[in-house]
């Protein structure tokens, strides 16, 4: 089983539909068993897939001494589970003084038979829930939005993925690449992207995710579905199938 982390501490990235695609791509068109973790207060990854419930078990109750097995609900999707979230998994954060951030991992490692793959959507801040899908993950997804990203942000965003990787007890190298998101393909987003390129700090996917209103159009509140159910031939379901390809050869399949 590999865990995958899609984390930014910026919002506005593309992090939610990278995190759902990625997971519904590696389940439908990779035949993968995989889980879904909601690991964002705001639950978006989890109203997408229609799971998401005021009243739902969230991670909050991990925290609390409940197995994570118990929180797992089916998703619409073959091979595709979730753990939503919803507002109140924030007191996690809150109370993240008397926890322990590596739980999350020694959690998974029980269910290491039942999933290939484990996604986990972070929330757009470096709080106690992502630092623990850090300290939890084989491979680090960071979404950047080609149009308007800056290096100092990257900068500050490995850090906390080099801090992670040194303090957490999971003893497995902690991969970390850049993906651009919402390309247009203008010169001064190429631009942008040379300027990552030439820091020679993070790895980039070649996979670019490019910009198109199909993704907002697949997860408006009548339709939430993935892009392959929603628009299969549309160029930003391509560029999602290509990267959940690259992200397996990634890490090593």
């Amino acid at each position: 089983m590999k865990v995958i982390a899609v984390s930014n501490y910026k919002g506005g990235c593309a992090k939610t539909t990278t995190a759902v695609n990625l997971a519904y791509d590696l389940a439908a068109e990779e035949g993968k068993r995989v889980l879904l973790i909601d690991a964002d207060p705001q639950g978006n990854a989890s109203y997408v897939l229609w799971r998401y419930n005021p009243n739902a078990s969230t991670l909050y109750k991990l925290y609390g001494g409940k197995a994570l097995t118990s929180l797992i609900r089916r998703s619409k999707y073959r091979n595709l589970d979730i753990v939503p979230s919803m507002s109140g998994l924030e007191q996690v954060n809150k109370e993240s003084g008397t926890l322990d951030p590596n739980e999350l991992r020694r959690q998974l490692n029980n269910i290491a038979d039942r999933y290939d793959y484990v996604v986990i959507d972070c929330q757009p801040t470096m709080q106690f829930l992502t630092i623990s899908a850090l300290y939890a993950a084989d491979l680090v997804i960071v979404p950047f939005k080609a149009a308007g990203f800056n290096i100092n942000g990257l900068e500050l965003m490995q850090d906390y993925l080099e801090d992670a990787a040194l303090k957490r007890e999971y003893a497995e190298d902690l991969n970390y690449a850049c993906l651009l998101t919402m390309f247009n393909g203008r010169a001064k987003s190429l631009n942008r992207v040379i300027d990552l390129i030439e820091q020679d700090t993070y790895t980039i996917f070649d996979t670019m995710i490019s910009f198109s209103t199909i993704c907002e159009s697949a997860e408006d509140k009548k339709v939430r579905k993935p892009l392959l159910k929603h628009r299969r031939k549309s160029r930003v379901t391509a560029d999602y199938l290509e990267l959940t390809k690259e992200v397996l050869s990634e890490i090593g399949e």
